[in-house]
């Protein structure tokens, strides 16, 4: 016997990732600042109504609107900020709804903001008519991306490991171990903020492993029934008995969002795999999280850019739900700044268990029958996965489901639920 308390680390230094050059400048260039006027013009637009309901152009002193020069220049190729007539030539731009989605304060978007400016060539060129320079957002405007290998990134990785072992003694073999880790990566925040350290998703929290084989002391020679007669040690002796378990917990990357009415620990609670019937089509589905959870999480993430409380029809959310990082208190300049870059949750229990029987029985010299039979996953126990990013926290109707379960890779030799055989062995 022999018991094991380890400790592994590792630390990645120096690793290769690739940074663009063509980041997207949205601080000292003013647009940061552009965007939460133009934030407010689309509220004050909303709630006046009429003509204005769903715009976010300047309509002029008295009406809380402000002049937004920047993107007047990129739609308009006008320097005439101050001028109300001046945002009426591209009403349907003011209006465009992917645009003023950008700016619903219950989930503005200010990265995609920019991007449907410099993103636009004639836009730019409109802009660079109006006397904005041509790098106005990024160093090259010629070029979608430029990016340099580096070495910067970096990853750390600590275990505790303990391991009992057993040689093989009167009959009786086994390894059991369990492990607890901790898996970190880095990610670029931009040139303005660096490198940070991020949880790596989908890696093995809690692990559980065991293997044993036990040929069954019963039978002449053995430990009990040496005086047995030759038909009860027939049936007794030869008996082998071995298998492997595995129970393990991973964990899984809810994204950068905000959790509203319940900490982590409940969210971590309420995380589960159940069986019922979906409230929209009436079939058994699987789902992660409480109905309330996910109908709350789809209001929060669905948006209008014409009504002035700035969600959709689904309603305003209430309750326990998850929510965008950013909203009209906080607007993330980098991943973290509203919410934890990564929302990580362990999943549910991973718990699998296979068996085996075998027996032999001896028919002269060293000829011998072997008759075995094997279970794998001998409970029955369906392993649910969630590996689809679009049944994580969103607006979709599909958030917090899944419809995948664990199984060999072609679906050929393991299908995953219970699976038995039976094999005969002549040995001579």
């Amino acid at each position: 016997m022999a018991l094991e308390f380890r400790y592994v680390g590792t630390k990645g230094v120096n690793q290769w990732s690739q940074l663009n050059y063509n980041e997207r400048n949205i601080i000292e260039n003013g647009f940061l600042n552009e965007f939460k006027l133009a934030m407010d013009n689309l509220r004050a637009n909303n709630l006046a109504g009429g003509n204005r309901a769903g715009s976010f152009a300047y309509f002029g002193a008295g009406t809380g609107t402000h002049p937004l020069p920047t993107y007047l220049a990129y739609f308009n190729g006008s320097r005439d900020a101050g001028n109300p007539a001046a945002y009426t030539g591209s009403t349907a731009t003011w209006a465009n709804t992917t645009f003023a989605q950008r700016l619903v304060h219950t989930n503005p978007s200010l990265g995609s903001a920019a991007s449907d400016l410099d993103g636009n060539l004639t836009f730019r060129e409109r802009a660079i008519a109006a006397g904005l320079p041509a790098n106005f957002f990024v160093v090259n405007p010629h070029a979608t991306s430029v990016n340099v290998t580096d070495s910067g990134a970096f990853s750390t990785y600590n275990a505790l490991q303990i391991e009992l072992r057993r040689r093989l003694s009167k009959g009786l073999s086994f390894n059991a171990s369990y492990q607890y880790a901790l898996e970190e990566g880095s990610s670029f925040l931009g040139f303005h903020f660096g490198r940070t350290s991020t949880p790596s998703n989908a890696s093995i929290r809690h692990a559980i492993k065991t293997q044993w084989d036990w040929a069954l002391p019963f039978g002449r020679a053995q430990r009990w029934g040496r005086d047995l007669g030759g038909l009860l040690n027939g049936l007794v002796s030869g008996w082998q008995f071995n298998g492997a378990g595995r129970i393990q917990q991973r964990t899984t990357n809810f994204g950068n969002v905000r959790l509203v009415d319940m900490t982590k620990e409940e969210a971590q609670k309420l995380y589960k795999f159940e069986i019922r019937p979906d409230p929209q089509t009436g079939l058994l589905t699987v789902f992660t999280m409480p109905d309330d959870v996910i109908l709350n999480t789809r209001r929060a993430f669905s948006v209008s850019p014409t009504n002035p409380n700035g969600y959709s029809d689904l309603g305003v959310p209430t309750g326990r739900y998850f929510a965008p990082a950013n909203s009209a208190d906080c607007i993330q300049l980098k991943v973290g700044d509203c919410a934890p870059i990564a929302q990580i949750l362990l999943t549910p229990w991973f718990t699998r268990f296979d068996i085996g029987v075998t027996r032999k029985i001896g028919i002269g010299g060293k000829r011998s029958i072997e008759l075995r039979g094997d279970i794998l996953n001998v409970f029955d126990n369906i392993n649910f996965t969630v590996t689809d990013p679009s049944r994580t926290p969103g607006s979709g109707a599909a958030i917090f489901q899944t419809d995948s379960a664990y199984r060999d890779l072609d679906n050929t030799y393991d299908p995953g639920g219970r699976l038995g055989q039976i094999a005969i062995r002549l040995n001579w």
